[in-house]
């Protein structure tokens, strides 16, 4: 009986372990890497370099012959690693070439928030256009994955988007809020979500950047994510099963270059 009583402790205990919240400092990291990208992507919007695969003509060739790439990135800040505490940034790339297709109908996809849900219905459970006005959109996803335990993430974002010209366009969507689903084996109760006190970290920020260009009788799509989780821990730290979740960036990334291939299929 005596050792029984301890067990509530035990419980407290690794439930404080379990938790994460957001810390100032992490967020601040995480602000400063989006920067410094951002503005790298503000000098390749000129008229010839709009392109990743513009300054990589290898992978560009690659890509035209319809073997899409999906990669690793890294922001550095003069060429020094940006120091994360307690956190843990993704950057994944994207790379696909649309054939005989055409920008507009490629812009309908991603901008179509709406049928996300079946449009890239692997990682995306629910979505729905909230608000659009102008050049920005608000909307909501669902996001999902199963792992030892199923994880589901209910994001608001907002979208913006910029025609660069009739044969460009540039999309930057960034998350506004991200929560937990308490209860995600119920689905009535996914609008129930822990509190950032309680929750695990799993997914904190989560931005998208699309880079869109008509040429060469088709459209290529450069789809960049960018996301901020909590570090995952060691064997005796709970957050160990950040570990499942990790994966989860590339796998979004790779989902949906996917998924606009089999959309967009080509005809060679």
């Amino acid at each position: 009986m005596t050792g029984f009583r301890y067990v509530p402790l035990l419980f407290c205990v690794l439930f404080t372990l379990h938790a994460a919240e957001l810390k100032p400092a992490t967020a601040a990291a995480f602000d400063r890497y989006v920067k410094l990208t951002e503005d790298g992507f503000a000098k390749n919007q000129g008229f010839e370099n709009f392109l990743w695969v513009d300054h990589h003509p290898q992978e560009k060739s690659l890509v035209w012959l319809q073997q899409s790439i999906v990669r690793p990135m890294q922001t550095l800040d003069q060429g020094a690693e940006i120091e994360v505490p307690d956190g843990l940034i993704q950057h994944w790339m994207g790379v696909v070439y649309l054939e005989g297709t055409i920008l507009d109908r490629v812009r309908d996809v991603a901008l179509n928030f709406n049928d996300y849900k079946e449009f890239f219905k692997q990682q995306v459970l629910d979505s729905k256009l909230i608000k659009g006005e102008g050049d920005q959109i608000d909307a909501f996803l669902r996001l999902y994955k199963r792992q030892v335990s199923s994880v589901v993430l209910n994001v608001n974002l907002t979208a913006k988007f910029k025609l660069i010209d009739p044969q460009r366009l540039y999309i930057a969507c960034r998350s506004t809020q991200i929560g937990e689903v308490e209860h995600p084996k119920n689905k009535k109760k996914y609008d129930q979500e822990r509190s950032p006190e309680e929750a695990a970290g799993y997914l904190w920020r989560l931005n998208e950047y699309w880079r869109i260009e008509q040429a060469d009788n088709g459209v290529y799509v450069e789809l960049e994510v960018i996301s901020l989780a909590r570090e995952a821990g060691g064997l005796i730290n709970p957050s160990r099963f950040l570990n499942g979740f990790q994966n989860f960036p590339h796998e979004l990334t790779q989902g949906m270059i996917d998924r606009l291939q089999e959309i967009f299929p080509h005809h060679r």
